[in-house]
């Protein structure tokens, strides 16, 4: 019955002199997780006795509608449109429903979202919590992107030539005229199904030839920010204009032809209808651009990579050359040097396209750490957890999705940020009971579900910490296949963990603490005496 991760195929066009085969998109289905709070059960496809209720509603996929499982989809439900997951698709739809009681999707809102790895991650999490996968699915993303958005299309007109209807279809014609019809060019995808047979094989068409373009607007908290920016478009005034429109060109050429348009009124000491008869002349372009919304970050001195002592630097090589999955267990104490083996682990991650990401146990200790790696790597630095504006963490999460190498650093919400080419995993403080969550569910741990991960993307775990949790010490120490030898001053413990194959390292790598540079006190000194003669020869002391 069911159909897994296949795409639909496209209209097949035949040959002149047969008709159009659109057998290949006819009775598909598509069984969708819908993000409505309060949704009523009577539509929802039956669990089997014994699972618990996901709320997956059947809906039926339009001719010419391609998605695949994962696909961020907005349906109707009701009265209103609401966002959903696309969870599989059916050959058939189920017994129990009537094909005149199953309505169609509306539009895919975003094509291949969840990746295969991505999915099983929360498909794991929800099965491993008892948690229903739509909650741990509102848990990992963003507020709002789920909401209820409204894919809308809208006509370019400066692309459509003269005689543009000899071209394209009837029903392309109607979309045409209807959208030439308003000022903005701008209908819902809602409406103009309403009013064109076969819409969306006409939209496919006027999207090849760049006529119309597609977007979704999302609801008003998350919403993209955007600000009016001015724009020179001529590289020599005309002659008819004034001088004090030539003085705001001028400006606007020196600035590299752009400016936001509030700076420029400043820098002018001009209105905003001057500007506007510029925009008429066809001397400037005013339009509204995207700003990201994100922590504002404070001024730091860039930084260089710092010198390493010995066991920084087995630490380092350790680490680096892990190649998959492995899990290491760094313990120094506070001072010893874990940060700078973290800056070290990742900077050639980022020239190698990659990506990486750093959990803290609390958003107070984000800014100190923060600092620190915006001195190293700049502007490759973002931001995530909860103390940030639903704008900001949805810019964020969008900025995440866009693939290019960065460093995420966050609490452990920000275990699920969509990094689509993850190259580490650190967690740092990794004894700290905050990576646990007690509520609402789902109650993960951040460790747990950290190892899972970085077993899924196939990239090293690292786990810090001056005094390391007894789960991750002991699950090192009690291994069957712990190897022992000396790390310069400590011990560096090896084992095979998880125990599948293959066997990925999991190591312990003790940093000691730097000889201080200023004299300790007297007591400092001699309880250190005192503990260091307990300690038998050749081992080490952990607190």
């Amino acid at each position: 019955m069911y159909i897994n991760d296949v795409s639909l195929a496209p209209l097949v066009v035949a040959e002149p002199g047969t008709s159009y085969d659109s057998s290949k998109n006819e009775n598909r289905w598509v069984e969708v997780l819908v993000d409505c709070p309060g949704i009523a059960k009577e539509a929802a496809t039956q669990p089997e006795e014994g699972q618990k209720e996901e709320k997956l509603y059947t809906y039926r996929l339009p001719v010419g509608l391609e998605v695949k499982p994962g696909d961020i989809l907005s349906v109707p439900f009701k009265w209103q449109q609401v966002g959903g997951i696309a969870v599989r698709l059916l050959a058939q739809p189920p017994a129990k429903l009537l094909p005149e009681d199953i309505r169609d999707v509306e539009d895919v809102i975003h094509p291949k979202f969840f990746r295969e790895t991505y999915w099983q991650l929360l498909e794991r999490v929800s099965q491993y919590y008892y948690t229903p996968l739509i909650q741990v699915i509102r848990t990992a993303l963003p507020p709002g992107l789920l909401g209820r958005s409204q894919a809308r299309l809208r006509l370019k007109p400066e692309n459509i030539p003269n005689g543009a209807n000899e071209f394209v279809n009837l029903a392309a014609r109607e979309i045409l005229k209807i959208l030439q019809s308003q000022n903005d060019g701008d209908y819902s995808f809602k409406f103009l199904k309403r009013q064109v047979k076969g819409f969306y094989r006409a939209k496919k068409q006027l999207l090849q030839r760049g006529w119309v373009e597609t977007y979704v607007q999302m609801p008003r908290y998350s919403r993209p920010q955007t600000k009016p920016v001015v724009t020179l478009t001529v590289s020599i005034p005309p002659i008819d204009l004034s001088k004090r429109q030539r003085e705001i060109l001028e400006v606007l050429r020196r600035h590299g032809g752009e400016l936001w348009l509030s700076e420029l009124l400043q820098i002018c000491n001009t209105t905003t209808p001057t500007l506007k008869r510029l925009e008429e002349k066809g001397c400037i372009v005013i339009e509204e651009r995207e700003i990201l919304r994100s922590e504002r970050a404070s001024t730091v001195t860039a930084d260089q990579p710092k010198s390493l002592n010995p066991a920084q630097y087995q630490a380092l090589s350790t680490i680096t050359q892990i190649s998959g999955y492995g899990t290491v267990l760094l313990h120094g104490v506070t001072g010893s040097g874990k940060t700078e083996v973290y800056l070290q682990a990742i900077a050639p991650l980022l020239t190698q396209g990659k990506s990486a990401l750093v959990l803290v146990p609390e958003i107070g200790l984000t800014p100190q750490l923060t600092d620190r790696f915006r001195a190293r790597f700049g502007n490759k630095i973002s931001v995530y957890h909860s103390a940030l504006s639903d704008g900001e963490r949805y810019d964020t999460w969008r900025q995440m999705l866009t693939g290019e190498p960065q460093v995420v650093i966050g609490t452990r919400s920000a275990i699920f940020a969509p990094l689509p080419n993850l190259g580490l995993i650190i967690l740092d403080e990794e004894h700290d009971s905050s990576f646990k969550q007690d509520s609402p569910i789902p109650t993960y741990h951040a460790r747990t579900v950290a190892q899972w991960r970085a077993q899924l993307e196939n990239c090293p775990l690292v786990l810090g910490s001056a005094t390391p949790s007894l789960e991750s010490w002991i699950s090192v120490r009690t291994s069957e296949d712990t190897q022992t030898q000396r790390l310069g001053d400590a011990q560096k413990l090896s084992k095979t963990f998880p125990p599948s194959p293959p066997s990925p390292p999991s190591l312990v790598l003790l940093l000691p603490l730097p000889p201080p540079t200023h004299q300790l006190s007297p007591f400092a000194a001699c309880g250190s005496s005192r503990y260091a003669a307990r300690i038998p020869a050749g081992q080490s002391l952990h607190i």
